[in-house]
């Protein structure tokens, strides 16, 4: 399908693709097809491992040199100021948009696709839902996240630690849903440059 004319519904080039993925039962593998060969594609086979629960295969052995490196994300970030603070929160969550607000609700930075009335009322609004939120259960610790959702769109505000009474929301606005999985990594990052973004 390397030839850009080939129709979305071409039998013929899915029943190749096909046939060279999964082998009939009963049957040793086939050689890839000829126009499959030297293609992009990467089996899932060469990469899966065995499942934990069942006995490794005959013949398996792991291939260290195959393993990705470790994520960039997961490498201690200095981040020198809040502009880049945002990038690398939008870069992390591919949110549309950033922001970070202050404790009295005034906007101290933006990044991304900011709307004409800017993040100004977004903010304050932010601020007060984090301390009307506090005063739900005190007993419950401090307010680390916040999340809104709307029928079209996600707004999320990370909450920082407190130092000398004032503290600031990151907002990020539409992030990918696996945001959720990088909580700790923005957690960790951000509290630990706190100082220098001030």
């Amino acid at each position: 399908m390397r030839d850009r004319s080939v129709n979305s519904y071409d039998l013929k080039e899915a029943q190749l693709i096909l046939s060279s993925l999964v082998p009939t039962s009963g049957t040793t593998p086939k050689e890839p097809p000829p126009a499959l060969e030297g293609s992009a594609y990467v089996r899932l086979a060469k990469w899966a491992e065995p499942r934990q629960d069942s006995p490794p295969s005959a013949g398996y052995a792991g291939h260290p040199e195959e393993v990705p490196p470790e994520p960039s994300y997961t490498q201690p970030q200095k981040l020198a100021n809040w502009e880049e603070c945002l990038t690398w929160c939008m870069s992390l969550t591919r949110a549309e948009a950033a922001f970070v607000v202050d404790s009295q609700g005034f906007i101290i930075a933006s990044r991304g696709r900011v709307p004409g009335h800017g993040f100004e009322g977004t903010g304050a609004e932010l601020i007060c839902s984090v301390e009307q939120l506090e005063r739900v259960d005190p007993d419950a610790g401090k307010l680390q996240w916040v999340e809104l959702d709307f029928d079209k769109r996600r707004v999320v505000g990370f909450v920082t630690p407190p130092r000398e009474t004032e503290y600031y929301v990151i907002g990020l606005m539409a992030p990918d849903p696996g945001y959720h999985s990088l909580k700790h990594v923005i957690n960790r990052q951000v509290v630990e440059n706190l100082t220098s973004l001030d």
